[in-house]
């Protein structure tokens, strides 16, 4: 049989782990929330920014491929 005095401090130390990781878990948990939000506020604006960029553009932009080069088809841009 164990010595009750012995239980009772494993049982504290696994209520102290307990408390370590809840706070642990709040501070990630809003840093997670604070995270969405500021994702949500930065794909509005820049949302509200390409609208206005699209609407200040008279001509048309046209999308261009770079030509692949002669060895597999890699169109990554080589360096010297």
């Amino acid at each position: 049989m164990k010595n009750i005095q012995d239980v009772l401090r494993e049982k504290e130390a696994e209520i102290e782990k307990l408390n370590r990781e809840i706070k642990l878990l709040r501070v990630a948990a809003r840093l997670l929330e604070d995270e969405a939000q500021g994702a949500a506020h930065t794909a509005d604006s820049m949302a509200r920014r390409s609208d206005a960029a699209a609407a200040s553009l008279e001509d048309p932009v046209l999308d261009v491929l770079p030509v692949p080069g002669p060895s597999n088809g890699d169109i990554r841009k080589r360096w010297p």
